[in-house]
């Protein structure tokens, strides 16, 4: 039975993986509200970093958030009895 235990080499890839979603996520998002008011895009290099920034606080915090609930988990099933 192979356990999927949370470490801190799957909390990386989590932050990893989620930075890449959002930044692709935000980067559409960024697109389509300067098509909506502007009516072109231009996007300039503070609005790039403006979303890598943002990417990086979402998927850290999300991903962090849910390896702390994995682990917590991980100690309850430990302390917790079989019925």
């Amino acid at each position: 039975m192979i356990k999927n235990k949370p470490t801190i080499g799957r909390l990386l890839l989590a932050i990893v993986y989620l930075f890449i979603c959002c930044l692709i996520f935000f980067s559409l998002a960024l697109i389509a509200i300067k098509f909506i008011i502007h009516h072109e895009v231009v996007i300039e290099r503070a609005d790039i970093k403006q979303v890598a920034v943002v990417s990086a606080i979402a998927a850290t915090a999300a991903a962090f958030r849910s390896w702390l609930f994995a682990h917590l988990d991980e100690r309850k099933r430990r302390k917790k009895p079989p019925e």
